[in-house]
Formats: structure tokens, C-alpha cells, sequence
């Protein structure tokens, strides 16, 4: 019955390939998809291959971009040509920077048989490296059936996705078995990924702890901190719906208190920069980077990419967003980096839990947040005291990158050795891109 069901979810994926431009038009109105690249969803390469089989490293959007990153630059320093991908526009420019002939991205393709086996027709990866929580079943199913060994590190599944599989645990095993190895955040992890079938599942850490935090650009941070001067600021980073309306409601409190005060909003999509300057309008006067302001207003918009690196190195109070609804959190690594007094609502993540224990991030929700900023912003010494703490914390929880490229060695014994220097400093060479097209060599068996 189990091979029945996936064997079904094949057919019906490879019936609505048809309909995937159709699909990806839509998401390109919604400025979820990048116009030009299109056909890489459908797993049509735009690079050519690698002369060598490559490891495949995909992350799904900026978060999971972060941890991959610093994966591949680690593996390709060992020799290894790097396939990196992405689900997202977002995470792609992120990674856009580090980009070599070493390491390359492409988006991944959509989880139907067409595209997956042309996908996989053109790169053909020695193996397979899948950051946090993605279960595809086309293409798990895939990399089994053409034997190539598949990785989830830094895993994790939510309580929800975790309870969702066990329901359905005769579906979900012959998907888990296809991995070969689960590195996951912690034990608990670990043990959830184990319970529904990965073959070997072990706790190494978050190695979202250990990425090199993007480099604040010196001239930017101290031009805003100028314009800024001596203003009582904080800033909400990568905030989400919902959660907008929270902050402004607490910046109309600060401004009874410091009517000068000035409340800085990142939305984590910067699509969402109008949207968010209309609410805020009926808080005092918006001033938008998009726009080319600075933040002389009441409320700053940061709706641009790239800088919020700047606002963590001048700005020493910081709420980080999809934490007061239940997004999930984002990761609080970065602001840490630069010494933030860090505030998180209720849904903020495991990755908060060791600084919240800690004392160097405070809880907060709808109703406190407002009088948590405003004890940091009436004590210089304890915001201070509290973003040094924030350092301190996140130094202690690193080396999980360590722990995860020797469980990687173990895992493919031989193939993650050091190569010889000659290896190392010759470049990957990529051959013809060859069988792009719509007729590139697709293979039609169900997954």
C-alpha cells in the first residue's frame, strides 16, 4: 500500500508538470520567483556541470542559506565542488556573494519526476546534504533510486511536522530510510529523526551558531549612526504579519516617555516595505530606505537587502521578529555577533533557548514589549552588560560545524579526505550545459 500511495504522488506530479510555467508565472507576480531563472524549477540547469561529481548542499531560504554556506565553504576547501541551492530569490542573493568556480547555485527543482530526474541528469552529485527539515518524497525517492547518499544536517522537525509524520508513519518511513545520516540540533531532535526511520540520526549542534556574521559596511553604519546622533532607537528585525501592529504600539508608549525616540522596522520581506509604511503612518512620520531616506522620521523602514548587518553593528537594542506570532523565530546568531541586547516573543525557537537561560535575552510579548525596550533604553549599562552577554553565549554554543565535518568524514569514509594541493588549486572544470531543454534527459519511471 505504502509504495502505492508514493508511487500515485509520482503520477500526479508528473501530470501537473505541465502546468508548472503556469504555476511559476503566478509566483512571479507575487515577487516569489526570479523572472529570469525560471526554468531551474523545472530543473533546467543554467550553469554547466561540474568535470567531477559535485555535492549537492540545499537550503531552502535565508536561514537554512547561512548554515549552507558555511558547510560548503568548509567542504570546498577540502576539494570539493560545491552544488548549492536554494528555494528562494532571497537566500539565492544572500549567497550570491560567496559564490565561486567552486562553489555554484542554482534554485532546486519543483518535488515533481520530470524535473527532479533532469535535475539530477545534469549535476549527478556524489551525495546529497539537506539543511534542517526537508522531506521531499519525489526526490528522497530519487537519490535512493540512483544510489546517491543523502545527509540532513543541522535537522530538526517542528512538533508539529514531527506529530504530523507519526500519524502517518507507515508513509513516512520509506522516506527517512533514504537518509542516510541525520546530524540534528540536539538529542531530541536526533531521536525524532531516528523514530521515523533515518538509517543513523546523532545530535552535533547548530551550526547556525558558527557562521561568520555578514559584514557590517563601515561607511553606512557610521553615516546612520550620525544621523541617528543621541535618539533613544531599537530596531525590529525581519519582522513578520501580524506582528507589525505589536511595534508600532509599543513605539506610540516610547514616544509618551521619549517623544524623540526612534523605532527602526525591518521587514524580513522586503516586498512588504509599503505595506508596513502605511501602518506606520498613523504612528508618526515614516521615512523608507527603499526610498533613499534616512531614518529621520519617527519610524524607519528598512526595506532594502543587505543591511541589516548595519542596523545590528549601530543599533544596540534589538527585537527579532517571527517570535511574537507563531512563525517560529529566526536566528538570533547574527544581532548576537554584534553585541545586541536581545528581545524574543513566545515563538522564537530552540535557538534562543541558551540565551534566554543565560539571562542575555528577555521575553517579551504583546503587552511587555513596550516596557522592555524602554528599560533598555533608560539603562545604557545594562543594555551594554546584556549585548556582551549575547556574545559570550553565542561563542560558547559554537563548534558545531566541527562536530558535523567529522560525522560527514565518517559518513563517506575517504571521499571527505583532504585532497592532494595539486586537486585543491585546480579548477572545477564545467563541461557543455548540454540537455537543458524541454528534451533534456528526463527519466519518466515513477519515484
Amino acid at each position: 500500500m505504502t509504495g502505492l500511495v508514493w508511487s500515485l504522488y509520482g503520477a500526479v506530479g508528473r501530470a501537473a508538470a505541465p502546468l508548472a510555467r503556469r504555476y511559476l508565472a503566478r509566483r512571479v507576480l507575487r515577487g516569489k520567483e526570479d523572472p529570469a531563472r525560471l526554468d531551474e524549477k523545472r530543473g533546467v540547469a543554467s550553469l554547466p556541470a561540474f568535470g567531477e561529481a559535485p555535492l549537492w548542499i540545499h537550503a531552502v531560504s535565508i536561514g537554512e542559506s547561512v548554515a549552507a554556506l558555511t558547510l560548503a565553504q568548509r567542504l570546498a576547501a577540502r576539494g570539493w565542488p560545491i552544488l548549492l541551492t536554494t528555494s528562494t530569490p532571497a537566500a539565492a542573493a544572500r549567497l550570491a556573494p560567496a559564490l565561486t568556480d567552486r562553489i555554484v547555485q542554482q534554485y532546486a527543482p519543483l518535488d515533481a519526476p520530470p524535473f527532479v530526474a533532469r535535475f539530477l541528469a545534469h549535476w549527478r552529485p556524489a551525495a546529497a546534504i539537506f539543511i534542517e527539515s526537508e522531506i521531499w518524497p519525489t526526490t528522497l525517492r530519487a537519490l535512493a533510486r540512483r544510489g546517491i547518499p543523502l545527509a540532513h544536517v543541522n535537522a530538526r522537525l517542528s512538533d508539529r511536522s514531527f506529530a504530523g509524520w507519526q500519524r502517518w508513519s507507515g508513509l513516512a518511513r520509506p522516506l527517512f530510510e533514504a537518509i542516510d545520516l541525520a546530524l540534528a540540533q540536539s538529542p531530541e531532535q536526533a531521536r525524532r529523526f531516528g523514530a521515523l526511520g533515518a538509517r543513523r540520526a546523532t545530535s552535533t549542534g547548530n551550526i547556525k551558531f558558527d557562521a561568520a556574521p555578514p559584514e557590517a559596511d563601515p561607511e553606512a553604519a557610521a553615516d546612520l549612526a550620525a544621523v541617528i546622533g543621541d535618539r533613544p532607537v531599537w530596531l525590529a528585525a525581519s519582522t513578520h504579519p501580524g506582528e507589525d501592529e505589536v511595534v508600532l504600539a509599543a513605539h506610540r508608549s516610547l514616544a509618551a516617555r521619549w517623544p524623540n525616540v526612534l523605532t527602526i522596522i525591518a521587514p524580513r520581506h522586503i516586498d512588504r516595505g509599503t505595506g508596513v509604511a502605511e501602518l506606520a503612518s498613523a504612528a508618526g512620520p515614516v521615512t523608507r530606505r527603499s526610498a533613499g531616506a534616512g531614518p529621520t522620521g519617527a519610524i524607519y523602514i528598512a526595506d532594502t537587502m543587505g543591511e541589516l548587518a548595519t542596523l545590528f553593528d549601530v543599533v544596540g537594542t534589538v527585537l527579532l521578529g517571527a517570535s511574537l506570532r507563531p512563525y517560529g523565530g529566526h536566528n538570533p546568531a547574527e544581532p548576537a555577533a554584534f553585541g545586541a541586547a536581545l528581545l524574543t516573543g513566545p515563538t522564537h525557537g530552540v535557538m534562543f533557548e541558551p540565551f534566554l537561560a543565560a539571562g542575555a535575552a528577555r521575553l517579551v510579548d504583546d503587552a511587555t514589549l513596550a516596557d522592555a525596550v524602554g528599560e533598555l533604553l533608560a539603562d545604557p549599562a545594562e543594555r551594554a552588560r546584556r549585548g556582551e552577554l549575547s556574545r559570550t553565549v553565542l561563542e560558547a554554543e559554537r563548534g558545531a560545524v566541527d562536530r558535523t565535518m567529522d560525522a560527514l568524514a565518517a559518513w563517506l569514509p575517504g571521499r571527505l579526505a583532504a585532497r592532494s594541493p595539486a586537486a585543491r588549486a585546480a579548477p572545477a572544470v564545467r563541461g557543455d550545459t548540454g540537455g537543458t531543454g524541454d528534451n533534456a534527459d528526463v527519466d519518466g519511471g515513477a519515484t
